[in-house]
C-alpha cells in the first residue's frame, strides 16, 4: 500500500540493485530465512537485530459516516458492546479493545462482530462499507481518513499503542552496501513525508 511506490522510486535511484520483496503478516526470521532487512510495525522482540525507527504510528477507532449515521456514535468505550466491531485476529487479544482512561488507568472492553480476519487490511473495505467499527492504525487507514470514507471516533479515549515503524537488519557488522543503502534511503524518505498522514 505505502511501500510499493517507494520501492519503485528506490529502483530508479539505485538501478544496479535487485529487489526481491516478500510481504507477510508474520515476523520472519531474518537470519534463518536469509533476508537482508525488513520493515516492521509494532514491537521488536528480537534483540539480535539492528533497528532504526522510521516513524511513529497512531492507533484509533474509526468507522464509516454511514455506519455512524445508522447506529449512532458511541460516547464512551463502555458502549462498544452494542456495536458491531471488525476483529483483527492477529492482535494478541483480538476480542478485547484497550483504552487509556483518566488517571492512566487502562480499560479493557470485550468486542464482537460479523467479520474476523488475520489480515488487518482485509477489514478496511468492510469498515468503509459500514459493517462495523475498526480498531486500526493510521498506517492502515490513512487514505480512507483523508478522503472521508472513515472517521475517527472516541478520540477522548486514547488507544494504547506499543511500537512504531522500523527498518531492521541483522548485526551491523558486515552489512552489505545494498542493505545499508536501502535502510538509509527509506529512513530519509520517511523523514520528509509520511504518506499515510497526509490530508
Amino acid at each position: 500500500m505505502w511501500l510499493m511506490p517507494m520501492l519503485a522510486d528506490f529502483l530508479e535511484a539505485y538501478p544496479g540493485v535487485t529487489l526481491d520483496v516478500a510481504f507477510s503478516n508474520r515476523f520472519v526470521d531474518l537470519i534463518g530465512e536469509g533476508f537482508d532487512l525488513a520493515i516492521r510495525l509494532g514491537v521488536l522482540p528480537d534483540s539480535r537485530l539492528v533497528a532504526r525507527k522510521l516513524a511513529e504510528r497512531k492507533r484509533m477507532i474509526c468507522a464509516s459516516p454511514a455506519y455512524l449515521q445508522r447506529r449512532g456514535v458511541p460516547a464512551s468505550p463502555e458502549e462498544l458492546s452494542r456495536y458491531e466491531c471488525l476483529i483483527f485476529s492477529g492482535k494478541v487479544n483480538p476480542y478485547v479493545w484497550e483504552f487509556m482512561m483518566p488517571g492512566a488507568k487502562q480499560l479493557v472492553v470485550p468486542v464482537a462482530g460479523p467479520f474476523i480476519s488475520d489480515d488487518a487490511e482485509a477489514l478496511v473495505p468492510a469498515a468503509v462499507a459500514g459493517r462495523g467499527l475498526l480498531y486500526a492504525t493510521d498506517w492502515l487507514v490513512g487514505r480512507e481518513l483523508a478522503d472521508g470514507r472513515l472517521v475517527r471516533i472516541l478520540e477522548d479515549f486514547p488507544v494504547p499503542d506499543e511500537g512504531a515503524i522500523y527498518v531492521v537488519h541483522p548485526s551491523s557488522r558486515h552489512v552489505p552496501n545494498k542493505t545499508r543503502a536501502f535502510a538509509h534511503w527509506i529512513s530519509e524518505r520517511l523523514s520528509r513525508n509520511l504518506p499515510w498522514q497526509q490530508g
